[in-house]
């Protein structure tokens, strides 16, 4: 799977350097590509397989989708490159995505928000077509344009019984609204244990690879004993598992 995902990915980036000219990509520039990929622990999550939580249950997933936002990239003089817009990150197994075009330098380090912000996610999703990096039509929003967008929805099954192993109840997990924005603030890739910076060069691909972890989402939940929330039906749920999100994403 692995060998493949790279030969997709190599794919991938012939097609966006092939369009380099209707991206903007020029000597002074380069393409931002985030690699994400979906883990439980120190495993990918797959399709049909059970992950044990820290609170015991089995669990498998169905879906594993989420907004990133207002990417900021750290260079290593320590200046700064922001965007304001938004992806819809839906990983299963391995995505790439374009992130948008970044001025040519050295950078140590990223953070970004899950969510997507106050200032756009009331909007109506009928009209709004994405944010500078994502130039996207929504796909994930509450049914109230009051609620906004879905930042993220974890689904799957867990144990309802907690011992044989097999997941046998639905759950659902739909987290939104202002307030559950979150930022993950990743660490200087430049320093021990990485020593390496993220170099974007001219007219070229500059990529970081990144796992997003649900077994830090979902932490000690008891999954059977709480398995929905929309977020305003479920509100303790829905902060919990906001609280979990800064916690999630690491370096791959």
């Amino acid at each position: 799977m692995k060998c493949f995902s790279k030969w997709l990915f190599l794919c991938f980036a012939f097609v966006v350097m092939a369009s380099a000219g209707c991206k903007k990509v020029s000597s002074d520039t380069s393409l931002l590509v985030l690699n994400v990929t979906p883990y439980f622990g120190n495993d990918p999550i797959v399709s049909n397989r059970s992950y044990r939580t820290a609170s015991g249950d089995s669990v498998n997933f169905s879906r594993t989708s989420f907004y990133i936002s207002n990417i900021q990239l750290t260079a290593t003089d320590g200046t700064t490159y922001s965007d304001s817009g938004y992806i819809l990150i839906t990983p299963y197994n391995f995505q790439s995505v374009i992130a948008g075009s970044i001025p040519v330098g050295n950078y140590k380090s990223i953070s970004f928000n899950v969510g997507v912000a106050p200032s756009l996610n009331h909007l109506d999703p009928s009209i709004y077509s994405g944010g500078a990096l994502a130039n996207q039509g929504p796909t994930m929003h509450f049914t109230s344009n009051t609620d906004g967008y879905i930042f993220m929805a974890v689904e799957g099954m867990a144990d309802s019984t907690n011992s044989n192993g097999r997941p046998n109840k639905a759950f659902s997990y739909h987290i939104g609204t202002d307030s559950l924005l979150r930022t993950v603030n990743l660490p200087d890739h430049s320093v021990a244990p990485y020593n390496a910076v993220f170099t974007a060069a001219g007219a070229q691909l500059m990529t970081i690879n990144i796992v997003a972890d649900f077994s830090r989402l979902l932490g000690s939940v008891n999954i059977p004993a709480n398995p929905v929330s929309n977020t305003t039906d479920h509100v303790l749920i829905a902060d919990t598992l906001a609280s979990h999100i800064p916690l999630m994403f690491r370096y791959q």
